[in-house]
């Protein structure tokens, strides 16, 4: 008698991966202090600052309401060509689908919704979008024994997972993952590491791989 199959899930970056462009630091250049917003990018890439001090620095100083930023959100963002085919490939399989955000759901699930995906589980930190500067209400600050922060590896399903995203926040997560769909800062991370990942440009690329 053989054990079943593990399962399999699809998980999926937001900020710079379903999007082409990384709306939570266009929010923050935005609609933030622009000197704040410089000094913590240059401190997150020099490894100076965690990722959790870079969010908390840069959107303490936005202060516009939640529904005007999810207006302006609606009308800016871009979805990487191909997301429907993708998701709709691993439902045929019978996959499960996680997006695992460092964002903030409150800005994310209008997008999900607004392109009509269904059946896609959220995982993301929330905001509460105060006049005085917004404060980040955090999903999990357990801080991983890997990589030393609070990271996104503990949002990773049990079994097989198929990972895809883009950036730093990305980084643990998608070590720990089956098989890794990369581009942009990850995977030239991924390849200074010399760790395994197969390149993409949109979805329809890792639809091609998945199919091939």
């Amino acid at each position: 008698m053989t054990g079943a199959a593990s399962p399999t899930t699809l998980v999926l970056d937001f900020d710079g991966t379903i999007t082409e462009v990384d709306l939570l630091d266009e929010m923050a250049r935005t609609f933030g202090d622009p000197a704040v917003y410089e000094e913590v990018e240059d401190g997150i890439h020099a490894g100076t600052v965690t990722l959790q001090e870079c969010i908390v620095r840069e959107f303490a100083p936005v202060t516009v309401s939640l529904d005007e930023m999810t207006r302006w959100v609606l009308a800016n963002v871009r979805v990487r060509a191909g997301l429907r085919e993708l998701v709709g490939l691993a439902h045929d399989r019978r996959w499960s689908v996680r997006v695992l955000s460092s964002g903030f759901a409150e800005l994310i699930q209008p997008v999900l919704d607004d392109i009509g995906l269904r059946g896609v589980e959220l995982l993301a930190n929330g905001v509460d979008a105060r006049p005085e500067g917004w404060r980040v209400r955090w999903r999990d600050e357990t801080v991983c024994p890997i990589c030393g922060e609070a990271c996104k590896r503990r949002g990773l399903p049990q079994g097989d997972v198929v990972y895809v995203g883009d950036g730093i926040s990305d980084r643990c997560a998608a070590l720990a993952s089956t098989r890794i769909f990369a581009t942009r800062g990850l995977a030239r991370w991924l390849d200074e590491r010399g760790a395994e990942y197969e390149p993409f440009r949109d979805f329809h690329d890792i639809v091609r791989a998945l199919s091939g």
